[in-house]
């Protein structure tokens, strides 16, 4: 089955805008696991995700599921990592200009950086991941280093603008996924992943991981986090099964 994963800093930085410990990101992440989630995704290097080094080493603490940690690959971030010790460390572009927390590799961090900072993870048992656009040329250059997964960048399609380039972006994502499995990775997904864009994601064999994030937070405040989580969950195993 695939495995339904929350990002928790949209809830962190809604605890910054109205200065409200109760908005706790932590606690979230607690609930979303009882609820079912099977794993937890936290962004650490980027101003805008609020989400600060002590949230994330109370939720290593006290999470019973998966933690993949999203982290730029500069030194103080990984060091932060390491002594962690998550499931899975994806490495990310983190651009201060950006609208998002951060955006995916490019081909030059792939070949230039990647495979220095590999040996020091993979010796701590943490499984590496990078963010990637759905791009064949991208995987070409990912199937020359040692890496264990591929997390595809879904923005394009999960903000497609219209019908047409959904479509173009849908086949875009299959065929990189197809690409990545023939070369032995696992395979993840991530960027505005809504309830609408479950049945595609559910209906594609290889992929593993589906991230939500902010949707599952806007749904939770209207059914609650258990009903929220339940629903995605139970979109992902139908379109599965089908």
């Amino acid at each position: 089955m695939k495995r339904l994963t929350i990002e928790l800093n949209d809830m962190a930085r809604l605890r910054t805008l109205f200065m409200d410990n109760d908005l706790n990101p932590t606690r979230f992440a607690l609930l979303c696991e009882i609820a079912g989630a099977h794993g937890i995704v936290l962004t650490l290097g980027n101003e805008k995700s609020k989400m600060e080094e002590r949230d994330i080493r109370l939720i290593k603490e006290l999470n019973k599921s998966f933690l993949n940690l999203h982290i730029p690959p500069q030194t103080e971030q990984m060091k932060i990592a390491l002594s962690l010790k998550p499931e899975m460390v994806t490495f990310v572009n983190i651009e201060k200009e950006s609208h998002y927390l951060f955006s995916p590799l490019s081909a030059d961090d792939l070949s230039q950086v990647m495979p220095d900072i590999l040996p020091d993870f993979q010796a701590n048992n943490i499984s590496v991941a990078a963010f990637v656009p759905p791009e064949i040329d991208i995987l070409k250059q990912i199937g020359k280093i040692q890496i264990d997964y591929v997390e595809f960048d879904c923005v394009p399609l999960t903000l497609a603008s219209d019908t047409n380039e959904e479509l173009l972006e849908a086949d875009k994502l299959r065929t990189a996924v197809l690409g990545a499995a023939k070369l032995g990775l696992g395979i993840n997904c991530y960027g505005r992943i809504d309830y609408a864009q479950l049945p595609l994601l559910a209906s594609i064999p290889q992929l593993e991981d589906i991230t939500m994030g902010l949707s599952i937070l806007k749904r939770s405040m209207v059914v609650g986090i258990h009903q929220a989580v339940r629903e995605a969950l139970q979109q992902i195993l139908a379109y599965q099964k089908a």
